[in-house]
């Protein structure tokens, strides 16, 4: 694995050397090691971490969004355009919500559209 071209053309085989060696210590163990020996690294997060991660908090990831039982925590827009502003206004819609005005929107009656529901075509 002496240079590029070479890992390149042995890719797999560098990848299994390196999970066989990251495999024998911990995420937190390795972390300590890397912080030790000036390291850059950054760990990868399971969902479940993501979560609770203080610099993904201290970043914006989460917005809260009013619901109709109080605000809901909700994962924020990873775009951010400095002349564009945004904010969180609702919750996303249920399931067909908005389907009956969309379609009065579209010219359709209540004679069409009664029947879709009946028909279970739309919610």
């Amino acid at each position: 694995f002496a240079n590029i071209d070479v890992r390149r053309q042995y890719t797999q085989a560098l990848v299994d050397e390196l999970d066989a060696i990251f495999n024998t210590k911990t995420r937190d163990e390795w972390g300590e090691i890397f912080r030790a020996n000036n390291v850059w690294f950054a760990p990868v997060n399971m969902p479940h971490e993501t979560i609770t991660d203080k610099m993904v908090r201290d970043a914006g990831a989460f917005v809260s969004v009013p619901g109709p039982e109080g605000d809901i925590e909700m994962v924020s827009t990873p775009a951010d355009f400095s002349a564009t502003q945004w904010e969180a206004r609702t919750i996303a819609p249920e399931l067909g919500q908005h389907t009956e005005e969309v379609l009065l929107e579209l010219g359709y009656d209540w004679e069409q559209i009664i029947p879709m529901k009946e028909r279970g075509v739309i919610p």
